[in-house]
């Protein structure tokens, strides 16, 4: 695998879930929102927003109706989502509610790269049952044409039909397809096209269709037929058994089935990797470890912000991967690495990798220190890499031991790390050289 520089593009999402038709009445029980109906055991907005949940993209804003924001807050409150969430005032119509989400994604303090770097997912909240894959290839698609539209052809005839009831027109079938979500914009393509929008008072649809109207053309992801959105009461049983489906579908995890190219070898779907590294400790340095500075007289030496614990994981996800190691990737003799922030390296190798199919299941890391303790930063530090891996916090351990004051750990003259980790691969794509 090849990795030139920093990653290009940031990444958010817009999950609009204010809808008029937000509330359903089940077999004749009390009105509930929509989304926090249950869907197998989970709610239809955490099943999505667990779906959207790609290490790639950074954050989550979700117009919803004022009286509705309570109830989203306690459904999140115990967490479990990696993104950030942010919350936005819904509008009377959805193109209102997106509008709303984008001022606040304008707003965003978490942006590394200018405009033209960034992409906005915008996905219905009531399509629960999106695929990793389908996400991934719009992400692919928008990347390079600045917008892409999720979409399956129509299996159905449709007739244009007049105010007087009579058909008036029979597209050819072979042309049309029917619009789904995710849709994926650069922020200048979808900018513009909510701009002109405002402007003219446009209504429109969806959002590719106010992007066609500035003339940028959007490209078709092909979706699936299983990406439903849930609209009405009959649409919950077709979810659930669409979701069982999947479940009881699923191959086993120990082994991936070959695929169409010919002569390709099938390859364990799980894979372990391991990484270790070491800094010396100075004066006049900051100590970061894991993306958490450290209060401490001395830092370590490197020529990014030397986080040895960072570079440990880095190495374990590459290893894992097969995919070379940290200083292949990101040279110390490069000066646009010099003093840069460990984690964006390690965020970049999250990205490249779950683009060609490996994804962390757990995480394991050894601090190896005399001084400092680090006991009063474990919990921060695990909540950091969770977050930067897009696990739970269940599925990383943060452990520290000392040499008893043996080698040059012992002798506080630098500190190691290691780190073991599992990594599945969730689709077959072989890394490129």
């Amino acid at each position: 695998m090849k990795m030139d520089g920093l990653s290009a593009v940031q990444i958010v999402a817009i999950i609009p879930a204010a809808g008029s038709g937000r509330r359903m009445r089940i077999k004749g029980g009390p009105e509930r929102q929509k989304l926090l109906l249950s869907l197998a055991g989970k709610t239809i907005l955490r099943r999505t927003l667990e779906a959207l949940a790609l290490p790639e993209i950074e954050a989550f804003f979700l117009p919803v109706a004022v009286e509705d924001r309570a109830l989203f807050a306690e459904e999140l409150k115990d967490g479990g989502i990696a993104q950030e969430v942010f919350f936005c005032t819904g509008g009377p119509e959805r193109q209102d509610s997106i509008a709303n989400a984008l001022a606040e994604v304008d707003r965003w303090p978490g942006w590394r790269v200018s405009p033209a770097q960034r992409l906005v997912v915008i996905h219905d909240a009531a399509r629960p049952l999106v695929e990793v894959e389908i996400i991934r290839r719009a992400l692919a698609v928008a990347q390079e044409s600045g917008a892409a539209c999720v979409a399956v052809p129509v299996k159905d005839t449709i007739k244009v039909v007049g105010p007087e009831g009579t058909i008036r027109q029979t597209p050819e079938r072979q042309t049309l397809w029917a619009a789904q979500t995710p849709q994926v914009f650069s922020w200048p393509v979808l900018q513009k096209a909510y701009a002109q929008a405002k402007l003219a008072d446009d209504k429109m649809t969806d959002d590719a269709a106010l992007v066609e109207r500035t003339g940028h053309p959007v490209r078709i992801v092909p979706g699936s037929y299983r990406n439903l959105k849930i609209t009405t009461p009959e649409d919950l049983p077709a979810a659930t058994a669409l979701l069982q489906a999947g479940e009881t579908g699923k191959k086993t995890p120990s082994v991936v089935e070959e695929t169409a190219a010919p002569g390709r070898r099938a390859e364990s779907a799980l894979r372990v990797g391991q990484g270790f590294d070491v800094h010396r400790l100075v004066e006049g340095r900051r100590l970061v470890l894991g993306g958490v500075e450290i209060d401490a007289p001395v830092g370590l030496a490197g020529h990014s912000d030397a986080d040895v614990l960072t570079h440990a994981v880095t190495d374990a996800l590459l290893g894992a991967a097969g995919a070379g190691d940290i200083g292949e990737l990101f040279p110390d003799t490069d000066p646009a690495y010099s003093g840069i922030d460990s984690t964006l390296l390690l965020r970049e190798v999250v990205v490249k990798l779950g683009a060609v199919g490996f994804k962390p299941v757990n995480l394991d890391v050894t601090v190896i220190a005399q001084k400092p303790k680090l006991a009063p930063y474990r919990v921060k530090i695990r909540q950091r890499l969770a977050k930067l891996l897009g696990l739970a916090e269940t599925a990383v351990n943060v452990k520290a031991t000392t040499t008893e004051g043996l080698g040059f750990t012992g002798r506080e003259e630098g500190i190691a790390a290691q780190a073991v980790v599992l990594m599945a691969m969730t689709s077959f794509s072989c890394p490129k050289a």
